[in-house]
């Protein structure tokens, strides 16, 4: 037997339950419903002439300079990219990019068409050149052609990702390229007309890419190599994918248009849906970058310029009509309606109640419904409808054990005005500007309507109209018990660490004395209330200050008393002040630290116990941020015995001379951090950085 609930709500939320609705002049933007762009995101094909105006490539070096190709003089030009004047003015004039030849190539022999650029990790600048059928790599810290890679077709575009540099020949094969090694031929199929390539991050063991072809045509069209896709994009003159920290669940492509116009942003992974738009003033339409800040430049007349994010120009007026909600039970009274919202000054949002019993229709607005999703609302109700929209009023009430709104959004309520029904139909009317749109969360309907009237004499609500006042009267007075009901159902939940909110935390530990220091995560005051009990018997102990810090940091503490290591042995060891060296405790050599003159462990003076007495060192086999070694040594000092000095560290010290190396203790063995090339101004040496760079291997191919 099927039991069907007398009470409960119903949610519209998220992009699949919002894109079951019905749209005018509204759009789905991830989990959020806003009003529609009055402007079309790309130009319709056949709208306006095709871009002729060719391809001049841009590439950035590690040394913050933007590369720019110049194809029809064959030269190449630089821009000190991030340099500011006195007031903050960035530097747009650009310099010439003057290399010579080398022993490496030809005598003499130079690019004669760039017009593809790229950059890898030891900064050689790559340059396409299809006139001549080669790569040409320059060293651009000797300013001089380092190699030359002949191809077997012209080259069109150049693609990096990391340290891997791409290219596209005019025959729509992609090859990968090295400073050293022979040009290898990527596995992905040859795309025919294609002009332009993005690569982006490996996901299962393979570079995601993407070719354009037919640039500035109107039947300009993506294709992924990566998988068997195609996308129209017309008129599209370049692209570049955004670096994103999760490739595999989120892909979003940057796609330069005409001059003019502005730049798109696409989202392809997990769907494929437009996104807010770059404005880009004065574009040249032939080719655009990504920055080292992360934003798009691109040329202009007058230099290189950085996309801003478009304004959005919505429609002022937007409809959702929503499925039908169903309670379950027929003649159903509909209770309180409530909405997550963000609504920006001069916007608002309002909403019609519609209900029946039965789905006996054929006329739902949008047409007939996938098959087992419910109906939206009869066009014939609609059009004969002739009330005005219902109010929504913000309820700025924190409610207890109820998760707050998300960040920008508040919350707001009305009641639902409509006769008694099985189905509920809502149609929620967004208003806004060209600037700004409401922006619609969710919304959560509750069933039945509340039952203050049945404790009032009937005389009072005999009457239909007498009823509906007295309904509508004590709405609120229904909602702030209903409030209060869910809070005393709940209230166990408060003494549960694990599962009591987040914001009851403080107060439920104030029950044991525990104090929560708010650098804390709430995981960690999670884990740590439980135990803060067990922990405060042995409270300045070993034990219990090294089980505290592990359930903060979550990783290995060990905790050194200063006094066993006195004399560079092992407390309880005689034969420790005649050793030369004792592994594990201490490493000397000659005699006693900081004497000019060593002298033997045993006619040292003995130590000096002020320096090892109620002292302690505290290392955490873990590297941590600032903020939580601060933590860390806040909480050390709350908690440790009276009249004790600590030292902390951490595995980030690692060996320190003339201090003590335990190996598994304050020394740890890891990766190391490997060298970075070093920049005048930027590298100190002895610190991790590398002078000069290993020289090219000779080539036997040809200009090697």
């Amino acid at each position: 037997m099927r039991l069907v609930p007398d009470s409960g709500q119903r949610v519209l939320q998220g992009s699949a339950q919002w894109q079951l609705c019905v749209h005018q002049d509204t759009a789905v933007v991830g989990e959020l419903v806003l009003l529609d762009s009055s402007d079309p995101v790309s130009p319709p094909a056949g709208a306006g002439p095709a871009f002729t105006g060719g391809f001049a490539g841009l590439a950035f070096d590690h040394r913050c300079r933007l590369f720019h190709a110049r194809p029809e003089d064959a030269a190449v030009e630089f821009v000190l990219w991030g340099r500011t004047d006195s007031v903050g003015v960035h530097e747009h004039d650009a310099h010439p990019f003057a290399f010579t030849g080398s022993d490496h190539v030809a005598a003499g022999a130079l690019p004669q068409r760039p017009l593809a650029l790229a950059c890898d990790a030891s900064d050689f600048l790559y340059i396409a050149d299809p006139q001549d059928k080669a790569v040409w790599l320059v060293d651009t810290w000797q300013q001089e052609v380092a190699r030359r890679i002949p191809l077997d077709a012209a080259p069109l575009d150049l693609a990096t990702y990391g340290d891997a540099v791409f290219v596209l020949l005019v025959d729509g094969s992609i090859w990968q390229l090295a400073p050293c090694e022979q040009a290898q031929r990527m596995p992905w199929p040859a795309i025919a007309g294609a002009q332009r390539l993005a690569v982006g991050p490996q996901v299962k063991g393979r570079h995601l890419a993407w070719v354009l072809s037919a640039a500035g045509q109107p039947g300009a069209q993506l294709h992924a190599l990566h998988a068997p896709r195609t996308i129209p994009a017309a008129f599209c003159t370049d692209l570049l994918m955004e670096p994103t920290e999760t490739p595999q669940t989120a892909q979003v492509l940057v796609l330069a248009q005409r001059p003019g116009e502005e730049l798109r942003r696409l989202q392809v992974v997990p769907t494929e849906e437009p996104l807010a738009g770059l404005v880009a003033p004065n574009y040249d339409g032939r080719g655009i970058e990504q920055a080292p800040d992360g934003r798009v430049a691109y040329w202009t007349a007058r230099g290189v310029r950085h996309a801003a994010p478009a304004r959005g120009r919505y429609q002022q007026l937007g409809l959702v009509f929503s499925i039908a909600l169903d309670a379950e039970h027929d003649q159903s009274r509909w209770g309180r309606l409530l909405v997550e919202a963000c609504l920006p000054e001069g916007t608002a949002l309002r909403f019609w109640a519609f209900t029946r019993d039965e789905l006996d229709f054929n006329d739902p607005i949008g047409g007939p419904a996938p098959a087992g999703v419910p109906p939206v609302l009869s066009q014939a109700t609609w059009t004969l409808d002739e009330r005005e929209p219902q109010a929504l009023y913000r309820d700025p009430s924190l409610r207890p054990l109820a998760q707050a709104p998300a960040d920008g959004f508040a919350l707001y309520d009305a009641p639902i005005i409509a006769p008694p029904g099985r189905y509920l139909w809502l149609v929620f009317q967004l208003e806004g500007t060209r600037s700004k749109s409401p922006r619609l969360r969710a919304a959560r309907v509750a069933f039945p309507g509340h039952p203050l009237l049945q404790l009032l004499p009937r005389t009072l609500w005999r009457e239909p109209a007498a009823r509906e006042f007295l309904y509508r009267l004590l709405a609120p007075i229904a909602a702030v018990l209903d409030e209060w009901e869910a809070v005393a159902t709940g209230r166990q939940r408060l003494l549960d660490p694990r599962i009591t909110p987040g914001a009851a935390l403080p107060w439920l530990a104030q029950f044991i004395g525990l104090v929560l220091d708010p650098c804390w995560p709430q995981e960690v005051q999670r884990r740590l209330i439980p135990q803060a009990a067990p922990l405060f018997r042995t409270r300045g102990t070993l034990a219990s200050l090294q089980r505290m810090l592990e359930l903060l940091t979550g990783a290995e503490v060990v905790i050194i008393e200063q006094f066993r290591l006195r004399g560079g042995g092992v407390v309880g060891n005689p034969a420790s002040i005649v050793s030369q060296a004792v592994l594990g405790g201490g490493y000397r050599v000659g005699g006693r630290i900081g004497e000019p003159d060593p002298q033997p462990i045993a006619d040292a003076a003995p130590p000096d116990f002020d320096d090892f007495a109620h002292r302690f060192t505290v290392t955490i086999v873990a590297a941590l941020s600032d903020e939580q070694l601060t933590c860390a040594r806040r909480l050390i000092e709350q908690h440790k015995p009276a009249h004790t000095a600590f030292t902390l560290c951490t595995a980030a010290a690692g060996v320190r001379a003339g201090v003590g190396s335990h190996i598994g203790i304050s020394s740890v063995i890891g990766r190391s951090a490997g060298f970075q090339p070093a920049i005048a101004g930027d590298a100190a040496l002895g610190a991790g950085f590398l002078l000069g760079r290993p020289a090219l291997r000779d080539s036997d191919e040809e200009g090697g």
